[in-house]
C-alpha cells in the first residue's frame, strides 16, 4: 500500500477532523501512555549517573530524581477517566515535561553537566513515542517548549556547551515533527479505509440506502428500544406487482426499478432520517422528529411521484404502510404494525398510504 503524505485536511473534510483526532487518539492511546510512564521512571534511574558522576551516594538529586513519582501517579489515575483527546493532550505532555523539570533540577547540583546534552536529547524520542495519539498541530508547539526548557533554564544553570546542546535540539525536534506528520498522514490512511468499510457493511450495494445492520447503531441492546430522543414514524414501502417487473421486463430492469425507488424516498426525507433497503423490493423509512400527520403527508407525496414520474421502464406504485413509534416499546414492534399497515393496503388495492392507527380501530 502507498501512502500520499500531503495535507490531512486535504485527506480528511473539515467536518471529520475532530473525529479522525479521536480516532488516532483511542488508537495509540495506550502505547503512548505506557511510554510516558516509563520515561518517567527512567527519570528516576538516572539517579545511577549521578552518583557515578559524584563518585558517591548522589544525595543531592535523590529527591529531584524522585519527585517524578507525584506526576506519574497523576498520570495513573487521571488515565482511565480521559476519554477523548482534547484532554488527553494535557495530561499525557504532563510526564515528559515533569521528566525535564527534574532533570534541569538534578543538573543544577551536578559537578560536571556535561552529560546535560545527552538526556535532553533523549527526551525528544520520548516526545516522539507520547505525541503518536496526539494531533500534530498540537504536537508542534508543546514539543517546541523542550527547547524552551532549555533556553530559560540556561539563564541560572549555564549549562556547558549551551550552544552546542541547542544545536543539537533544533534539528531534532524538526526531524520528530516531521515524522509524528508522516505517521498522521499514513493513519489518515487507515482511517479512510476503515470509514469505507464501516459504510460498506451498513449500506445496500444496489440502491445506497442503509441495509438492516444500521439499526446496530440506532437502538439499545437490551431493551431493543430506538435511541434516537425524536418522535419517531416508521414507513414500510412495498413496489407493488415487483415480481411482474422481474418476470416482465428482466433483473436488470428490476434493479434499476429498485434504484429509482430508493432516489424517490432519499429525495423526500432529511438528512436525519434513514432510508433502509428491508429486503427484496421493500424498504423501511425511520422518520425522525415527524408528527403522525407530516408523515402521511410526505408518504402521500411520495406515492403520487413515483406513480406519475417515469422511471424508463414500466408504469410503476408503491404501497405504504405507516406507524408511529411508541418509545415504550421494541422497534420490532413498531415495523411489525408498520408492516400490517402495509399488508392492509396491498390487499384493499394497492397504490395507497395505511396508518396502523387507523386499521388498529377496526
Amino acid at each position: 500500500m502507498s501512502y500520499n503524505f500531503v495535507m490531512i485536511t486535504s485527506k480528511i473534510k473539515k467536518e471529520e477532523l475532530n473525529d479522525f483526532y479521536q480516532s488516532k487518539f483511542e488508537y495509540f492511546k495506550t502505547v503512548s501512555a505506557f511510554c510516558a510512564i516509563l520515561m518517567g521512571l527512567l527519570e528516576i534511574t538516572y539517579f545511577i549517573s549521578d552518583c557515578q558522576i559524584f563518585g558517591r551516594f548522589a544525595i543531592e538529586t535523590l529527591l529531584p530524581r524522585t519527585a517524578i513519582i507525584l506526576p506519574i501517579i497523576i498520570f495513573v489515575y487521571f488515565y482511565p477517566r480521559v476519554n477523548t483527546y482534547k484532554v488527553g493532550v494535557f495530561l499525557y505532555y504532563l510526564l515528559p515535561h515533569a521528566s525535564m523539570w527534574c532533570t534541569i533540577w538534578a543538573i543544577w547540583y551536578l559537578p560536571n553537566r556535561d552529560f546535560a546534552r545527552e538526556g535532553f536529547i533523549i527526551m525528544h524520542f520520548a516526545f516522539l513515542a507520547i505525541g503518536l495519539a496526539m494531533p500534530v498541530k498540537y504536537h508542534i508547539p508543546i514539543h517546541a517548549g523542550l527547547i524552551l526548557n532549555i533556553v530559560i533554564s540556561n539563564l541560572w544553570t549555564h549549562y556547558d556547551y549551551y550552544s552546542l546542546m541547542i544545536s543539537l535540539a533544533l534539528p531534532l525536534y524538526i526531524g520528530v515533527c516531521v515524522m509524528q506528520y508522516i505517521l498522521e498522514s499514513s493513519y489518515a490512511d487507515q482511517y479512510l479505509i476503515k470509514k469505507q468499510l464501516e459504510i460498506s457493511s451498513i449500506s445496500d450495494e444496489l440502491t445506497g440506502t442503509y441495509n438492516r445492520y444500521i439499526l446496530n447503531e440506532l437502538i439499545e441492546e437490551e431493551t431493543e428500544r430506538f435511541e434516537i430522543d425524536k418522535d419517531i414514524v416508521v414507513l414500510m414501502i412495498d413496489i407493488d406487482f415487483f415480481k411482474n417487473v422481474n418476470d416482465t421486463y428482466g433483473h436488470e430492469a428490476g434493479d434499476s426499478i429498485l434504484k429509482f425507488v430508493a432516489t424517490e424516498i432519499k429525495s423526500q426525507v432529511y438528512g436525519r432520517d434513514y432510508v433502509i433497503r428491508w429486503g427484496g423490493e421493500e424498504f423501511v423509512v425511520i422518520l425522525v422528529d415527524y408528527t403522525v400527520r407530516k408523515a402521511e403527508i410526505l408518504a402521500e407525496l411520495l406515492r403520487a411521484d413515483v406513480e406519475k414520474m417515469s422511471n424508463g421502464v414500466c408504469p410503476l406504485t408503491i404501497s405504504v404502510g405507516l406507524c408511529r413509534y411508541n418509545k415504550n416499546e421494541s422497534y420490532h414492534d413498531c415495523i411489525d404494525k408498520a408492516d400490517q399497515a402495509l399488508y392492509y393496503a396491498k390487499e384493499h388495492g394497492r397504490n395507497q398510504v395505511i396508518n396502523y392507527q387507523n386499521i388498529a380501530k377496526q
